[in-house]
């Protein structure tokens, strides 16, 4: 079964399920799940939380501090109509040392496109030694407006096993933040059906994917820093460029580094009458392009590439449209 298909009938399963939920009355949990976390903070309860599996019912956000609080194994239904539903955040807490490792682990967010789904940002730009990531374990995030939004002092996030669907923008990175972005990895998992673009790059971000997958994103990806990634890329014909690499003033501009191993592929393409004038879209000499070996379907009406960006191959050699 094509990937398409296998989207398609996961969205209309969500949406089924999503229809005899959201259309239950259900009391709010949030003030109970913010005083366990603010037990935690205070050192009166355990900073482990294991929600057993159970569904809960947000209205409001849960202040998160990723120095403090692991979270497990939990449905969140999240009915706030502004904001986000997790905000991760140093905020207002004191910095602990030495630090822990916390994550998100076995978690489902179901929200709505007037959302976000997880926030991390520390507002502080003095102080240089706290991160505001936490680690994501086997995470779905669907629906939202952005997935993932990372703002300042966000750094070598790591994510195992997320897959992000049926929103907007699954994965964005906010403009003009503040000591963040260095390497992130995202290993495994699935960035799907989002309604602008899979990934949604506005500051200099370091990404590495390692077999994961971006599927029917209405773009895939935007980029503006340094991307590794060794997947599967799979879309129909859209009429645009797949991925679009720019650069900010002052910071190595975007580049997409694929590996031999990864596939590109777009569907129902006819060569003869392709509808996207490329599959990657450039606007400096100076961005990047390295092919994996298997390309199906990125010609266009101007060819693969758009732009003065460089494009090789797999094995560095000047890439040529066969």
């Amino acid at each position: 079964m094509r990937d398409r298909d296998i989207m398609r009938k996961s969205f209309l399963i969500l949406v089924l399920g999503l229809g005899g939920t959201f259309t239950s009355a259900q009391a709010s949990d949030s003030a109970v799940l913010q005083s366990m976390l603010d037990g935690c903070y205070a050192g009166t309860k355990s900073c482990v939380i294991d929600l057993h599996g159970a569904t809960k019912t947000l209205t409001k956000a849960l202040r998160i501090n990723p120095e403090r609080a692991t979270i497990r194994n939990a449905t969140f239904e999240c009915r706030m109509t502004s904001g986000t539903c997790l905000y991760i955040s140093q905020d207002g807490f004191p910095h602990h040392d030495p630090m822990t490792i916390n994550r998100l682990e076995g978690i489902t967010l179901l929200g709505n496109k007037s959302i976000d789904g997880i926030t991390m940002n520390y507002t502080d730009d003095h102080n240089f030694n706290t991160n505001a990531a936490i680690t994501l374990s086997s995470v779905s995030i669907q629906g939202f407006n952005k997935g993932i939004s990372f703002g300042n002092n966000v750094w070598s996030v790591d994510m195992f096993n997320v897959i992000i669907g049926n929103g907007n923008i699954g994965i964005y990175t906010q403009p003009n933040v503040h000591s963040a972005g260095e390497r992130s990895t995202f290993s495994g998992g699935t960035i799907y059906n989002n309604a602008v673009a899979g990934l949604d790059e506005e500051s200099c971000w370091e990404f590495d994917f390692e077999g994961t997958s971006f599927d029917f994103n209405e773009q895939q990806m935007i980029l503006k820093g340094e991307t590794s990634f060794t997947g599967h890329i799979e879309n129909k014909d859209t009429g645009k460029p797949e991925i679009v690499l720019g650069a900010l003033v002052g910071v190595p501009a975007g580049s997409l580094y694929m590996s031999a191993g990864s596939s590109i592929t777009v569907d129902e393409w006819d060569a003869k009458h392709p509808k996207q004038p490329c599959y990657v879209q450039t606007s400096l000499s100076y961005n990047n392009i390295k092919f994996p070996a298997t390309i199906y379907g990125v010609g266009g009406t101007q060819g693969a590439v758009c732009g003065p960006g460089t494009a090789v191959n797999w094995t560095g050699q000047p890439f040529s449209e066969k």
